[in-house]
């Protein structure tokens, strides 16, 4: 019986659902006490094997002149049972492949965060976290004469106070028709990009651990990715554009 004991375990068999299916087994029909006693479990713990088992087909109860009966199933009904395990296996195995890369994603804490938002308060969401945020160092490449034109200065420059006020330290690739691009900033560092070489209608922002994402064409949408390694990745591209252009 030991070795039944291990094998039904190792098919997810608790110890008491083992010893009263083997119980069960070796007595044939038999009433709830009978089996209770001779396996040495409760009562209670054997009603509530009985009714675990019933649902999985492997005990089943019948009347005896006024005593109700319970009986394990054929061993063979136990090879079916474990078919239906392999089967259910499987199944599991198939739906954990198709997902491992999800899960390679939140090995480590890892798996990326990402908001969405929608409207003209779309990149005001942005920078809201951004002066929340408090980064020590930010990076941006955008449209900057496309952010003006949808967010007046009167509305941006209460956004740099606090960031100035943080010491946030600010790198900028950014396409403006203006001269002075951030007018009042003493700690930046910002690039302008020639109106005549480039077309584009959106904005990057990198800033700790986040990364955000605009466009101004249409609808205007931003997406917030929180994930330190996509941040370390598109910071690296900032590195490379900052080595290769003058001020």
């Amino acid at each position: 019986m030991t070795q039944w004991k291990k094998l039904l375990k190792t098919l997810g068999f608790t110890d008491s659902e083992a010893i009263i299916y083997l119980t069960s087994i070796e007595l044939g029909p038999a009433p709830v006490q009978d089996l209770a006693r001779r396996a040495k479990v409760s009562r209670v713990t054997t009603y509530a094997v009985i009714e675990s088992l019933s649902e999985r087909g492997l005990m089943s109860s019948l009347e005896k002149g006024k005593k109700k009966l319970f009986v394990a199933e054929s061993p063979e009904r136990l090879v079916s049972f474990v078919h239906g395990r392999v089967r259910e296996m499987e199944a599991t195995l198939k739906e954990v492949e198709s997902t491992l890369n999800e899960l390679r994603l939140m090995q480590n804490g890892e798996k990326p965060v990402v908001k969405l938002f929608e409207g003209k308060e779309a990149l005001k969401a942005i920078l809201d976290d951004v002066v929340e945020t408090k980064p020590k160092h930010i990076d941006e490449f955008g449209n900057l004469d496309e952010i003006i034109r949808l967010n007046p200065r009167n509305e941006l420059d209460p956004y740099y106070k606090k960031l100035d006020q943080n010491k946030t330290y600010t790198r900028g690739f950014l396409l403006a028709k203006e001269e002075e691009i951030v007018p009042g900033r003493s700690t930046h560092d910002i690039r302008a990009l020639p109106v005549d070489e480039f077309d584009f209608k959106g904005d990057v922002f990198v800033y700790g651990s986040k990364v955000a994402l605009s466009t101004f064409r249409g609808k205007q949408i931003s997406i917030l990715i929180e994930s330190q390694d996509i941040a370390d990745t598109i910071r690296a591209m900032f590195d490379l554009m900052a080595k290769g252009m003058k001020k």
